[in-house]
Formats: structure tokens, sequence, C-alpha cells
């Protein structure tokens, strides 16, 4: 068993300080009153009881890890593989979204769900709320360790992104929270660096909403990225943790 770490390092890259290599800072944030509580703290959260190194490496990193670093992160993004994404304005609402294309489907949703589910797996406290239960364990297991894509309407995923207003939420990474729906969905929302992922965990039978099959990552290699408008984020984020 190796040190893994549950959110890949690399997706941090943009967060860690020139002047304090591998220093992070934990902060409790009111989303009442909004006042935060910063704490420091020496890395992102590993753990070295869940995976071997050659699950870590060779099926997570190399086949999942790999591409989503080099076609989304870091500083030597390969333009062959990047999503080509073009912005859009509803003329309805004057909401802003983005239609990305190019994506590797498989490779992409696989990346996403190993995420998912190694917070739930592990006993790390910052992951206390993520608890898929036995059944989606396993499934989501076997998806990653065989390399088996689901459909796009198994385990869904869609994409906010807090870039473009005034609390953009840089760098920060939040605590994943479960997040129950009225229509009977239950999902997991994670927020990092300025993008909110939220996983809906559902029977293949459950009947999905229209907004999330309109946005969804899609089989096609397609995923529409919603930008949340400039004053709407706290707003939004206490109407998804039920505040």
């Amino acid at each position: 068993m190796i040190k893994a770490h549950i959110i890949p390092d690399f997706m941090y890259s943009g967060i860690k300080a020139e002047d304090e290599k591998g220093i992070f800072y934990e902060v409790t944030f009111n989303l009442d009153n909004n006042q935060s509580k910063p704490r420091k703290i020496q890395t992102g959260d590993f753990d070295k009881n869940i995976l071997c190194e050659d699950c870590d490496n060779r099926i997570i990193g190399a086949n999942y890890e790999k591409y989503a670093q080099l076609s989304m992160y870091g500083k030597n993004i390969d333009p062959e593989i990047a999503p080509i994404c073009k912005n859009y304005l509803n003329p309805n609402d004057g909401a802003e979204y983005s239609i990305c294309t190019n994506i590797d489907y498989g490779k992409m949703k696989l990346f996403l769900l190993s995420i998912l589910w190694r917070a739930s797996i592990t006993d790390r406290k910052s992951f206390k709320d993520v608890n898929l239960g036995d059944k989606h364990e396993e499934r989501l297991r076997k998806l990653i360790y065989e390399s088996i894509v689901p459909v796009d309407t198994e385990y869904p995923i869609m994409i906010t992104s807090f870039m473009r207003t005034g609390h953009s939420l840089k760098n920060l990474i939040g605590q994943p929270k479960r997040v129950r729906f009225k229509d009977g969905l239950n999902g997991y929302v994670f927020l990092i660096d300025r993008v909110q992922f939220m996983f809906y965990v559902n029977s293949t039978n459950h009947k999905l909403p229209e907004y999330l099959k309109r946005t969804m990552l899609k089989e096609s290699g397609e995923m529409t990225i919603l930008h949340l408008a400039n004053g709407k984020e706290l707003e939004f984020l206490k109407a998804i943790l039920n505040k």
C-alpha cells in the first residue's frame, strides 16, 4: 500500500503558494456571516490504506489521471486532446454557459469517478460526508479496475464554474457534501479551485431530470459547463448545501 491522494496532486497545482512549497491552508468558512478561520496544513489529503502502487500508478494514474492532467491541468496541456469550448449566452435569462467537445468520455468519466470512489472508501475526516455504500463502492471499483466505461446516464456528472463571479473561490478545495434532491436523486458536490463537480448517484432505471440530461458529460464527448452569475455564488452554495 502507498500514500494515495484522494484528489490528485496536480489538481492542487494552481493552489500551492510559490513561497511555501507544499503548504496549504485549511479554512472553515461560515456561509451565514462570511467569516473564515484559516489553519496551516502541510499537504493535501492522502490515505496510505486504500490503494496499492499498481492500482494507484498503473491503473488510475496511467489510464485516467494522465489524460486529465494533459488535457485540462498544468502548464503542458496537449492541444490535440484538450476540450474545445465555445461560450454562449441564454437570451431568455442572460445565463452564461460553455459547450465543450473533444472530450475522451471514457477516460474523463472514469477519472472523475475515481475521485468519488476514493473519497468514499477513505476514512479521512475531510471526506466523512461521502458514503456511497457497499453496492455503489463495488460497482465503481469494478468500473475503474477493469476500465469498464459506464453509459452517461449511470453516475451522471455535471460541472458548474465560479470563474466569473466576484467570489471566484479560487485556491479553494471545499469539503465534499452530500445533496438530496426533491426528485429522489442523491448527489455529492466537490468544489475544487473555482470548479464544482456534481456527482449523481442513481439506479440505472431512475428517470433523470431534463436539465441534467442536457448538461451532463455525454458519451458523445460533449459537456455543458454552467457559469454562475456574479453575486450568486454564496446564494448558490447555501442552496446546494441546504442551508
